[in-house]
Parts: structure tokens; sequence; C-alpha cells
């Protein structure tokens, strides 16, 4: 759903707080309807002892003395009324016959008497109500609450019941058992935000501390092939994300073992490839054929050429396991004028805005590599430097015939030329661009080839990350 969250805190922290608004709410409607049935339970108890104990006391009074103690039982709640005959009152609610039944049980208790007594839960309206008895005024909700659940609203209805003297008198009782306000529900509500609040920030505590340690894992994880040098993660949370770092942790040594074990090989077999071919030089001088000679030396520098290619690189990374801050502007700067002072038509623009973290001697060869590339296929070479919060730009860009667009990634496979450059003089050893991009994704960034616009040159440009290392 695009309405969730899509950071894992987030999410961990909507799981944590919907969870808890919904035990609140559950824990209110319990305690609520708890209260509710315990405030009703003595608000019955105490409206049928009522009742009952001035049904007693009438049954023992003269007909004069009636008068003036019914004028003092009289209230907004509690109303007597006597006549000489039981009074027709509306039926109530079905939902309300368990009350009734239970309050004329309750009543005939407390009567102590073989009397009968009938008890009806009814809404009164004006005409029906005693003089001083007063209503409630309540809203549909509030009605429909008390016809459902009486127990939690009882004062919303009446209660009218009716009990026989032993005189031949009929009383009548009007009461309204006290009940527990709804209004107090909007007094939970501010300690029910309050309580959101403390657990929320707990929650939002208790998962920051779990997801940074997940999110320094990921970032670490993204510049494993970029930095492969780098420290190692510190092991912090749970146990659980403490075992997921420490195994990280181990996995990059590992990588890097291996990353400079085979740079330490092959730059190895490299070196050692130097003997048989000076060995083969020696010999080449004896063939008497000068043509055959020729080729066979041709074809021996090149592999030389290739060799020493491979050698240099793998001796570059396996020596600099640290990066430093370069000059690059001064590296460029330096590596165009070498190419002038050779008679070549090269230039520069743009500055970087600071030093970059980088393998010098790696990161010079890769430009230079880039440089000696547009040389090898135009006459010039432009380079343009742009630096900005995200990433260094370094751009070369030569004026030969371009590469075709479906050989455009192929030309960084090592050892792969174009069909046209297969010779030693104009080819090179096809090392040179696949060197180029190790070292750029080794400082974590990128070379992207492009020809220019209506075939005038290639454009190879290196990308280097400034939020990662620069």
């Amino acid at each position: 759903m695009k309405l969730l969250p899509r950071s894992l805190f987030g999410r961990t922290l909507l799981v944590l707080i919907t969870g808890l608004v919904l035990a609140e709410l559950a824990s209110q409607v319990v305690n609520f309807f708890d209260r509710g049935s315990g405030v009703y339970r003595l608000g019955a108890q105490q409206t049928a002892l009522r009742i009952a104990q001035s049904a007693r006391i009438l049954n023992r009074l003269s007909t004069e003395q009636r008068g003036a103690v019914i004028e003092e039982l009289n209230g907004p709640s509690f109303s007597v009324v006597l006549g000489g005959a039981p009074v027709a009152v509306g039926k109530g609610y079905a939902e309300h016959d368990r009350y009734e039944r239970a309050l004329a049980e309750l009543i005939k208790r407390y009567l102590r008497s073989e009397w009968s007594a009938t008890v009806q839960i009814t809404s009164l309206g004006r005409a029906a109500r005693p003089a001083r008895y007063e209503a409630v005024d309540t809203s549909p909700f509030e009605q429909w609450i008390a016809r459902h659940f009486y127990f939690i609203l009882p004062g919303t209805f009446s209660i009218v019941s009716q009990i026989p003297l032993e005189d031949g008198t009929m009383a009548v009782f009007y009461a309204r058992i006290p009940q527990e306000p709804l209004s107090r529900i909007e007094s939970l509500l501010p300690r029910l935000l309050l309580t959101l609040a403390i657990f929320a920030a707990l929650g939002a505590v208790a998962v920051g501390a779990i997801t940074r340690s997940l999110e320094r894992l990921a970032r670490a994880a993204d510049q494993v092939g970029a930095e492969p040098e780098g420290a190692s993660l510190p092991e912090h949370g749970p146990s659980e994300v403490r075992s997921v770092i420490h195994a990280f942790n181990r996995m990059r040594l590992d990588m890097r073992s291996y990353v400079l074990e085979r740079a330490r090989m092959l730059g190895a077999i490299s070196h050692d490839l130097q003997t048989p071919i000076t060995r083969l030089r020696l010999r080449a001088e004896m063939i008497p054929d000068a043509d055959s000679r020729a080729k066979f030396v041709r074809d021996l520098d090149e592999m030389e050429a290739m060799a020493g290619s491979a050698l240099e690189f793998f001796k570059s990374l396996g020596n600099e396991p640290q990066r430093h801050p370069l000059d690059v502007g001064a590296l460029v700067d330096s590596l165009c004028e070498d190419w002038v002072d050779t008679g070549r038509d090269v230039s520069v623009q743009g500055a970087p805005r600071g030093p970059y973290n980088a393998h010098p001697q790696a990161m010079r060869r890769c430009i230079d590599n880039l440089i000696e590339n547009a040389l090898r296929y135009g006459v010039r070479a432009r380079v343009y430097i742009e630096d900005d919060d995200k990433s260094l730009r370094i751009t070369v860009r030569d004026d030969g015939p371009g590469i075709p667009e479906q050989e455009l990634e192929r030309v960084f496979e090592p050892f792969f030329r174009l069909e046209q450059s297969r010779n030693r003089d104009s080819g090179g050893t096809g090392l040179g661009l696949s060197i180029a991009r190790n070292i750029a994704r080794w400082h974590g960034g990128e070379i992207h080839l492009r020809n220019a616009p209506e075939g005038k040159g290639l454009i190879a440009e290196l990308v280097l990350p400034r939020s990662r290392s620069g």
C-alpha cells in the first residue's frame, strides 16, 4: 500500500503505535463497561431499597399523613404518586425485560412481605411524568446505548414500579438509577493521548536503536565494493543485529583478502611472464629471416606491454591499502602538461572544489588511460572537471571517429579491441579502459562512454561520488 511508510523504522513504529492504540481502546472499553456495570449494580440496589422502604413507610401511615411524607420524598429523580388503580405505562424495549425482572425481584426482597411489585423501564413523556419529576435530555446515540447496554446509561429511561398497599391504595414510584456520565470519556482522552505519546516516544527510541544499526549495515554493504579496505562496522544493537554485523565484518575481511590475494597472484603472474618474454626476445634475435624476426619481436612487445600494464595496475592496488586526500585538479594539470610536453594537443577546463580521497597512483593511472585513449583515436583531447555536492566528474572528449553504439560496453572487456585497431601501434593492449573502469569502481565510481553529437568524437566521463569518499 502506498500509505504505508517505506522505511523499517516507520513501519515498525506504525505497528507498535497501532497495537498500542488498539490495546488502549480495548482497555478503556473494558474499563468503561466494567465500571458502568458496577455503578449500575450499586445504583439498582439503592433505588430498589428506596422504593421498598418508601412503600413500607407509606403502608403504616394514615391517609392524612401520607401526603406530607410524599411531599418530602418527591424530587427530580424520585417521585411517588398514590392512586386507586394501576397506572397505564407505555411498553418499553424488549432488551430491558431482564432488567425489569431483576429489579422487581430485588424490590420484593426488600419489601419483606408477600406484596406484589411490577417494574417497567420506559421513556416517560412530559404528560406522563409527575409534577416535580424531571426527565434527562439525551442524544440519539445515548438512547441507542441505553437501549442495548442499559447498565451503562440507566438514567436515560425511567423506572416505573407499582406496589399495592394493604389498604388497596396503589403506590406508583418513578425513579432514575444514577449513571456513569458519558462525558467522562472526554476526561479520559487527555490521559489516553499522554500514554500514547510516552509509549510512542519509547517505541521510537527502541526501534530507532535497531534500525540505525541496520542502516549502518546497509550503507557498509553498499560501499563494500567501492571501499573494501574500510574499517569494520561497530557491533552495536540487539544480539541478533550484532550477529549479523559480525558476520558482515567477517565477510568483508574475507572479501578484501580474496581481492588482494587475487591482485597479488595476477601481479606475480604478470611479473613472472617478464622472464620467458626476455628469453624469447633473445632467441628471436637468432631468427635468420628478418621479416619473421620483426613480426616475432612485435608480438613479444605486445605481450610485454600487456604484462606490464597488468603488473602496474595490480601493484598499485595492492600497495596502497589506504586512500589519501588527493588534489585531483593538480593531478589532471600534471598529466595534461606531460602530454603537452610530448607534442600532443591536450587542454583542461574547470577545477574541483576540494580534495578527493583516492589512491593517488591508481587514480593517476585511471585518468591517464582515458587521455591516452582519446589521443590514440583522435588528434586532441579536451578534459573538463565538474564538481558538486553529489559527485566529481572528469570528462575526456576526443575528436576521433567514435565507437559503434553496440560496442560501447564491450570496449571495457579485458583485451578487447575494435576491429580497425588490432595492431599494437594504434590499438594498444586492450586493457586501458578495463583498468580505468576497475579503478573507478574501486573508488565507488563509474566510467560512462557515449558518442559526441553528430559523430564528432567520443566522450568518456569518470564519475566519482562525493557522498561516500569525497
